[in-house]
């Protein structure tokens, strides 16, 4: 398995310049790097900061890691090998397919209320090299087909093709558990997390009826100079990311100068505000326009999950994306207005599942709508996902099973 290998492969490069030395300080700096890599961003962290988490200077962690980018490689293969370790563990004295399906979710949700930090892949995995990213790519796809399989095993008649999406469903989903936390003691938290991975996991797109129309067509490219700026800048950082575009770039794919450039943005950083507030501003109005005529609690949750997957599976999507791996990067104040606008499209989240189960504390509700919105917005740009024949109608469906959690398990 992807566990395995990455040992092996450690093991016999161990000694090599440039690659981390086996111990528990070695273990202690990645355990430290990879939070602060999902606390502040890549791009945020030093090798002094990392060294002062764990007491060390930077000079002195260079004797366990050569740069900070195999820190990076280091805490992404780890995360893929925790994964994967779970699995092992649930596989040990499983009488059955489906109590070994059981125990990889609880010891999934276990590891989602004990570490701090969520799967740093949903973020970083773009600073990786090539070559790097291709075998990251590799050992995540192991570990994906091996969760794949304890789905079909366990719940029999399941082509490949769902197995292998509701796979990639459930790690998004757990991915999300940092985020989730706010508000939820341990025990609860651990509850969700569980009570999610079985809703996927019974989730079924045998229901979602014919194919998805046909992708809307790529967006027009707007005439005025701020929206074409805007636009090319959306399309920049979701390619390459926010730290490695620069002005020039956007000015390049705009059509215009630097000069003109600078004549509408001060900075890249007011340019990226510009980007989330004009995907922000688009997503509550078209939430708006959903709720409008929805009448009953359950028509409220179906207009915000259609809205919503509309949204995600258009050009809406590519600020949506920006916004869960770059907003870390902006000023304190202006992260803040960001995150307020957010804070009101998750509000009505809240209020329809509260709505539709009285029962749920908003804590609980507002964990469930953050895990529902982190996972759909990974799969919808998620390549390999988001061709699927059925993908919007699939989206939909998944969505409303997390949203209506005692339906599959019970939430007290």
């Amino acid at each position: 398995m992807a566990s395995s290998r990455a040992v092996q492969s450690a093991e016999s490069t161990r000694e090599r310049p440039g690659q981390p030395r086996s111990g528990q300080r070695t273990r202690q700096i990645l355990r430290a790097a990879t939070e602060l890599f999902q606390e502040v961003g890549y791009q945020n962290v030093s090798i002094d900061q990392i060294g002062a988490a764990v007491g060390l200077t930077g000079p002195a962690l260079y004797r366990h890691f050569a740069s900070k980018h195999d820190l990076l490689v280091a805490a992404l293969l780890g995360q893929v090998e925790v994964v994967d370790a779970v699995a092992d563990q649930a596989g040990k004295e499983s009488p059955t397919a489906t109590v070994e399906l059981d125990r990889f979710l609880e010891g999934m949700a276990d590891l989602g209320v004990d570490r701090d930090e969520a799967m740093l892949w949903r973020s970083e995995q773009r600073h990786l090299r090539e070559a790097e990213q291709l075998a990251f790519r590799a050992e995540f796809g192991d570990v994906r087909r091996r969760v794949a399989s304890l789905v079909s095993a366990a719940r029999g008649g399941v082509t490949d093709e769902t197995a292998d999406l509701i796979a990639y469903l459930v790690l998004s989903m757990y991915a999300q558990s940092r985020d989730m936390r706010p508000g939820l003691a341990p025990a609860r938290l651990r509850r969700t997390l569980l009570t999610l991975g079985h809703a996927i996991v019974d989730f079924s797109p045998a229901d979602t009826g014919a194919p998805a129309p046909a992708p809307p067509p790529q967006a027009r490219v707007p005439a005025g100079r701020r929206a074409r700026i805007v636009h090319a800048a959306s399309e920049l950082f979701d390619a390459r990311g926010y730290f490695d575009v620069r002005i020039d770039d956007i000015a390049r794919a705009s059509g215009l100068s630097v000069a003109t450039l600078y004549q509408h943005f001060a900075s890249k950083a007011e340019i990226l505000q510009a980007v989330l507030e004009h995907g922000l501003h688009g997503l509550l109005f078209t939430t708006a326009r959903a709720l409008a005529e929805a009448q009953t609690p359950r028509s409220r949750l179906d207009a915000l999950i259609g809205s919503y997957v509309d949204l995600v599976m258009g050009t809406t999507g590519r600020a949506l994306r920006i916004l869960g791996t770059d907003v870390i990067y902006l000023p304190d104040e202006t992260r803040a207005c960001i995150r307020e606008l957010q804070g009101d499209h998750l509000a009505e989240w809240v209020d329809a599942i509260c709505a539709i189960d009285p029962e749920l504390g908003t804590a609980d509700a507002r964990a469930i709508a953050i895990a529902t919105i982190g996972t759909i917005t990974d799969m919808s740009q998620t390549p390999r996902v988001r061709a699927r024949a059925h993908i919007h109608r699939e989206l939909v469906a998944v969505a409303t099973a997390m949203c209506t959690p005692r339906d599959h398990l019970p939430l007290d």
